[in-house]
Order: C-alpha cells, then structure tokens, then sequence
C-alpha cells in the first residue's frame, strides 16, 4: 500500500515538475544575419541577441546565424520571417521591394544623405513600414542606416567625362538607372559574380559600399574609389509576429526598451563602420577620389527625375517624401 502511494506521489510530482517546465520553457529564436561576421551589422545582432538573452533570464533564447549560414538570403529575408522559417532576421529594406515596392524609396539618390537625414526621414516614414511588416506577419524591433554606397573602379572617376560609358556594377534597379542616367553604362550582377567580372574585364568598376568593399577586398581588384555617397538606406531587425505574440508581455517591454537603447549604439557602429572601413581601403592602395562640382551637379538632377518616376509608379511614396522633403529644406 506504502510503495503504491510513494508511486502514485512520485507520478504526480513529475508530472507537475514537467507541465511547469513547459510553462516555463523558453521561447527559441534563430536570427538571421546575411552579413559576414566582421561587419557591423553582424556584430550589431550578436550584441542584441546576447543582451535579450541576459535581461529575460535565457526565456528568450536567440541565435545569430550569420552570412547566410542557414540558407536565408538578404533578399529573402523578409519572407522567411513572415513564414516563420526563422523566427528573427537582419535585411536591407530595399532588397524587399520585389514584394513591397513602397521599401525601395530609401534608394532614391540625393534623397536620404547620411544619419541626420535617416533620422528625419524614419520620422515620417516608419509607420508605413510598420504597417508593411505588419501586412507580412512581422514586427520591426529597431532600425540601423546602411554605410552610403559609392563607386569602386580601375580608373579615377571624378567628373561627368570619366563616367561616360564606365561598365560598372550596379546593385539594385535604383542604382541602375541612377548611372545610366549619369551617362555609364551600368550592370546588374550579384555580389558573388563581382571578382570575377572584375578578373575578366567584363566591368570597369563596382557600386557598392565602404564594407563592401572590404568585405571583397576590392583593392586587388580595382585602383580607385569614389565615396560618392548618393544614398543611404536602412537596415532593419525584425521578428515573426507569432513568436512575438508567444513572449511574455514582461519580456516584450524588456526586448522594445533594449531595441531602444541599443538602437543609438547600432548608428554609431554604422558610422565609425564607413570611416573605419575608408580608411582600410586606403590603407590597401585604393586612391580616394572626390566627384567634381559638375558631377555632383549631374548626380542631383538625376536623382530628382528619379524621385518623380518612382512617385509615379508608387504613388503612396509621394506624401512621404513631400513631409520628408519639407522637414528637412530639401
């Protein structure tokens, strides 16, 4: 009688000591980050995850997989979390406009130039982005500019005559058009195909930026650079609405506010990122040139007719850029 009572009582305390791990359990997360473990953005995520993990007491476990290690591409990103195939990711948010056309609008070239002016332009920006992760099953947790893109190339290309029919790389449809328009002859390829495209002749130079550009180590490749900084674009974290919905709502005002905070350290590592990465490039033998006045010239008005075409073809940009352009005097 003694051992089947002890029997029944052991049954029933490892039952409860097992439904109380499951209500305790932690909520796992695998982050993707498409950047290479050096760059800052990498480092950003790693930073996060660990800081999540410590301030919910490991409820909240992240893991950061990055250059694509798990097979999730920058441009598949966003997807990937709506689908749940992981539960967190880092992506540019122009690298989504194939489902979200509204999200190439940070590419347009003189619109957004530098920190100050990303942080102006979230200012009137970001609750439509909110309300596109939204549509796509997903929360944006924080917000980081992307390093400025600039042109890397075998001649020095500082005036309107250097870049006449220059075969350059470029690296979305916005920076297409912007150096057709500014009389190149540009080319689209992925960043796997760069060295070797360079190697054989095929281009003359690449668009890209300063962490591009030594994440490639350009410099064997190419003799010049021209930070020409027409654009800077975002780079956002978000996680899949269904993992955030199964977080505690403790540890979900513990995870916004860290996203808060850590957000002004993540800017700062993106802006010592450009000057750090610029000064590796020279350290490398790459000659840093400067686009003249008439070049500079020609890149505004270009990028102004884009500003029109793509108001035309995505109509919602339009009130956002007219209070954009209106906050900041442009």
């Amino acid at each position: 009688m003694f051992r089947t009572m002890l029997a029944r009582s052991l049954a029933a305390a490892s039952f409860l000591a097992l439904t109380a791990g499951v209500s305790l359990a932690e909520t796992k997360i695998d982050f993707s980050s498409p950047w290479p473990e050096n760059n800052f953005s990498a480092i950003s995520a790693r930073k996060f995850a660990d800081a999540v993990n410590e301030a919910t007491a490991g409820d909240v476990a992240i893991t950061v997989h990055q250059a694509s290690e798990i097979g999730v591409t920058g441009s598949g990103s966003m997807s990937a979390v709506e689908d749940g195939v992981v539960q967190m990711a880092s992506y540019l948010l122009f690298l989504q406009a194939g489902e979200e056309p509204l999200l190439a609008i940070d590419t347009l070239p003189f619109l957004i130039r530098g920190q100050d002016e990303v942080k102006a332009f979230l200012e009137v920006a970001a609750p439509a982005y909110e309300k596109i992760a939204e549509r796509h099953n997903q929360k944006i947790l924080y917000y980081v500019p992307w390093p400025s893109p600039g042109v890397y190339s075998r001649k020095e290309i500082t005036s309107v005559e250097d870049m006449k029919g220059a075969r350059i790389r470029a690296f979305n449809p916005a920076s297409f058009q912007f150096l057709s328009l500014m009389g190149a002859a540009p080319l689209e390829m992925p960043w796997g195909d760069v060295a070797s495209a360079l190697a054989a002749g095929t281009i003359d130079g690449v668009a890209t930026s300063t962490s591009s550009g030594v994440d490639g180590k350009l410099w064997d490749l190419t003799t010049h650079f021209s930070p020409m900084k027409w654009s800077t674009s975002t780079d956002v974290v978000a996680i899949n609405l269904d993992t955030w919905n199964e977080i505690s709502p403790e540890n979900q005002a513990k995870i916004e506010a860290l996203a808060a905070e850590m957000q002004a350290e993540f800017w700062a590592l993106s802006a010592a990122e450009d000057d750090t990465k610029g000064a590796i490039l020279a350290e490398n033998g790459l000659k840093i040139t400067e686009a003249n006045e008439g070049l500079l010239k020609l890149m505004a008005e270009s990028g102004r007719t884009m500003w029109d075409e793509f108001v035309a073809r995505v109509p919602e940009a339009g009130p956002i850029i007219e209070a954009y352009t209106a906050k900041v005097g442009k």
